[in-house]
């Protein structure tokens, strides 16, 4: 089938060349790091091995306050959009929230400069009120409609839709990070706990993680983790479970299997965060992104955590 759209995403969907060569991302916006040395680098999606990850996140950990990131601060986003317009293509792009980044408003601000150049051709974009790979998930969804055969005007209704069913559930052991970085909500009664206590969360509707309750050690967020995914999940046999992790890849890949176990999705893949997403999450994290229940404003999600914390632990 002839490819009549692009579909791009940026730098925080936290995909890996293999995951946007397998499901079909045909480009990224960069993006751009400053370091405790003060020295700005350009943050990409390329390939890296498990090492590179590892030393990243152990000097984030040695100075959580040395690194920023800049949306859309490297390359050039608006030539980049040029690029598949040219080739006679609409474009679909799919971003980090609008509530965390400024990178939707400068796409729209971009894609509103440029279309009266194309007469006939689109740009749409959509905000995904996500992060990480909340933001990969849904452009790899994008991708797979497209594969589908659905239009543009289709696929990006579809994935309106599926936004906001698109959960995240897993352990983090320091909120310091995504509560300073404005990617959490309710955290400050999550702070000053004692070693081992782990905090769990998921997404608002606005995108926001809001804690919905903590979990005493690593094993017992397992079974959280679980139990909460079969009461909210859908579907769990036709879609792809992504884990992303950061300095917890031994944990997510038992996560990884216990979900192939008790939830038997058509497939898991678990991922490395990169750093440009990394900075505002945070080192000792893994969590789960699926697609299930519409998120409400988490009273019902809430609900759920507390009964299955009172009735399985």
């Amino acid at each position: 089938m002839e490819k009549t759209y692009a579909i791009l995403t940026d730098a925080t969907s936290d995909l890996s060349p293999e995951l946007r060569e397998r499901f079909g991302i045909d480009d990224y916006f960069r993006a751009v790091i400053s370091t405790p040395e003060c020295e700005e680098q350009a943050s990409d999606l390329e390939a890296h091995d498990d090492a590179f990850f590892d030393d990243f996140y152990l000097k984030l950990k040695a100075n959580p306050k040395g690194y920023k990131t800049a949306a859309l601060g490297c390359g050039n986003p608006k030539g980049q959009i040029r690029s598949w317009l040219e080739k006679g293509l609409d474009v679909l792009i799919v971003t980090i929230s609008s509530a965390l980044s400024a990178t939707y408003k400068m796409l729209v601000e971009y894609a509103k400069e440029l279309l009266p150049e194309f007469p006939g051709r689109k740009v749409m974009i959509l905000d995904s009120r996500r992060y990480s790979l909340g933001v990969g998930s849904l452009a790899i969804r994008a991708g797979m409609h497209r594969e589908e055969g659905l239009s543009i005007e289709e696929n990006f209704s579809l994935l309106e839709e599926e936004r906001e069913c698109l959960h995240q559930m897993g352990p983090i052991d320091d909120l310091y990070y995504v509560a300073s970085k404005g990617r959490i909500s309710n955290a400050k009664a999550f702070f000053g706990t004692v070693f081992g206590i782990k905090p769990m969360g998921d997404f608002g509707p606005e995108g926001m993680v809001q804690v919905l309750g903590k979990v005493n050690g690593i094993e017992k967020s397992y079974r959280v983790l679980i139990e909460y995914m079969k009461k909210t999940i859908k579907k769990p046999g036709e879609q792809v479970v992504f884990i992303s992790q950061t300095l917890r890849r031994k944990q997510a890949e038992k996560a990884a299997e216990m979900i192939r176990k008790e939830i038997k999705p058509r497939e898991v893949i678990v991922t490395n965060i990169y750093p440009s997403s990394g900075i505002n999450c945070g080192p000792g994290l893994f969590a789960a992104f699926y697609y299930g229940t519409k998120i409400t404003d988490l009273s019902y999600e809430k609900g759920v955590f507390e009964s299955i914390v009172k009735n399985k632990l």
